[in-house]
């Protein structure tokens, strides 16, 4: 291994809290988990298919239909959305016919096709992380738009999502055809 080489890998074990790998899989998990639970609290069936499955992040069901799916990225401040994510992204949602969103922690741009394409953009504000991965972004001063998972976290979440099924999912043609 070339010092240059070395150099790199010491620079990247520094750059996460863990292993590139682990930290992206469970702070990719970590919310789609979160939006589950909060959503089956709410009354809704879920399924959150395996992380490294094609498709959607979560179903979403009352009873046994269909009425969301979601796409959910659990990203920092700085990250950005390829063409290639975002086409895949939307790809996966409009498989479904029934209410579709795009669930983002951070402000992203590269978001036109996504209203087009009937996908309700829905912004948390802050990437949710583990305590301990906060803990070492912390140390670092690098805590913009990240919060630990609490149980406050989880309440505007929970807010978050409140909103838009009063706002957004009850007014939708999809719905009002579950309820008649």
């Amino acid at each position: 291994m070339s010092e240059n080489t070395r150099s790199d890998a010491q620079r990247e074990a520094f750059r996460f809290p863990c292993e590139q790998r682990e930290y992206v899989k469970t702070v990719g998990e970590l919310l789609v988990i979160i939006l589950s639970e909060i959503l089956i609290e709410l009354g809704f069936e879920v399924i959150v298919p395996p992380q490294n499955a094609t498709g959607v992040d979560l179903r979403i069901f009352v009873g046994n239909r269909l009425i969301a799916v979601a796409e959910v990225l659990n990203w920092s401040i700085g990250s950005r959305l390829t063409d290639i994510r975002k086409n895949n992204i939307i790809r996966n949602l409009n498989d479904y016919n029934c209410n579709k969103l795009f669930i983002h922690t951070v402000p992203l741009s590269n978001l036109d096709g996504f209203t087009e394409s009937e996908i309700y953009l829905l912004q948390i504000g802050f990437q949710v992380l583990p305590e301990p991965y906060y803990n070492f972004f912390l140390t670092k001063r690098q805590v913009e738009r990240r919060t630990v998972d609490s149980n406050s976290t989880r309440s505007n979440i929970r807010a978050k999502i409140l909103d838009y099924i009063n706002n957004y999912l009850y007014a939708h043609k999809y719905f009002k055809f579950l309820i008649a």
